[in-house]
């Protein structure tokens, strides 16, 4: 009897622990699953997306969202917003995904705008039969205002039941970190508008409103294939979405996040020409999330193709 209890004994704890890391191994996967799906649906989105004289494609610093009402927006993290046809026959809806974070309650989540036109409080004005002239319909080459001007904190208080207008839900839970970066028709970075010295400050890190060229085929004559402009009567807006945009993120699985981890700020590390270095900041974020004693997370990035940034 002795030895038979022993026995069971073992075979209990050993049974434990097998159990214990296939749960904690499922929600790895789980978080993981998310992860890369969210990715996904953010290239299925951004493939399409168009700009014109009347719309704009910006990606600019998560601040300004939290300005006009988005709660629990991460410091230094980027944000996007977009149109692009992927509606019924084709309807325009207005895209965006930013970064939120709720360390009260443990919520790590990649979130995403979407706004359809029968949305009249948020969905961005693309015509004012009334008047031509109207200022709110001009695209703005330094701000994201075409997009915020109209938003307000109801936009994103999608945990009011009561609230049929909000605009914003979760894409992915698990998700501590997010850069995006910006790429011209020769896959070479581009710099951001707001390190610019040329064009009229801005707080935005692409704006397809700004002044700016981008070379086709071959550099310009210094080389460069992105040229930011000053402002003159004869400098045009660029209207253009990028070649290709860079996503990536950083997971953690709930095990970790239920021990109440310090997550630390997201690093932006960028290069002498103004463009994100997407590597450097990656990896020093996890130095510093390995410094925090958080050795589960997990790097998932993606490259999308914009069919409008062709060419």
């Amino acid at each position: 009897m002795a030895i038979t209890t022993v026995v069971m004994v073992l075979l209990f704890g050993a049974l434990e622990v097998v159990s214990s890391a296939w749960i904690d191994g499922e929600r790895r996967i789980d978080t993981h699953q998310r992860a890369r799906g969210a990715l996904e649906l953010v290239a299925r989105e951004l493939t399409p997306a168009v700009v014109d004289t009347r719309m704009q494609f910006v990606m600019l610093p998560s601040y300004l969202l939290a300005d006009v009402g988005a709660t629990h927006v991460v410091p230094n993290s980027p944000a996007m917003l977009w149109m692009a046809p992927i509606g019924t026959n084709g309807e325009l809806r207005c895209v965006g995904y930013y970064l939120y974070r709720d360390t009260e309650r443990k919520f790590y989540r990649l979130k995403r705008i979407f706004i359809k036109p029968d949305n009249d409080l948020y969905f961005p004005k693309l015509t004012n039969y009334d008047n031509a002239r109207d200022v709110e319909m001009r695209t703005d080459p330094t701000s994201a205002r075409w997009f915020l001007d109209r938003w307000d904190p109801q936009a994103f208080d999608e945990e009011d039941p009561d609230n049929y207008e909000a605009i914003v839900s979760s894409a992915a839970d698990g998700i501590i970190a997010f850069w995006v970066q910006a790429y011209d028709l020769l896959g070479n970075p581009i710099p951001w508008v707001s390190e610019s010295v040329n064009h009229p400050s801005s707080d935005l890190i692409y704006n397809s409103a700004a002044y700016f060229q981008m070379a086709t085929t071959t550099p310009f004559d210094n080389g460069e294939s992105f040229a930011y402009l000053s402002e003159s009567p004869m400098v045009m807006k660029g209207n253009k979405v990028p070649a290709e945009i860079e996503i990536s993120v950083v997971t953690i699985d709930r095990t970790t996040m239920a021990r109440d981890p310090e997550i630390p700020e997201m690093q932006l590390i960028l290069r002498a020409d103004g463009s994100l270095d997407v590597d450097e900041s990656v990896d020093l974020f996890l130095e510093e999330l390995k410094a925090n004693g958080i050795n589960r997370s997990k790097v998932f990035s993606t490259r999308v193709k914009l069919v409008n940034g062709a060419g």
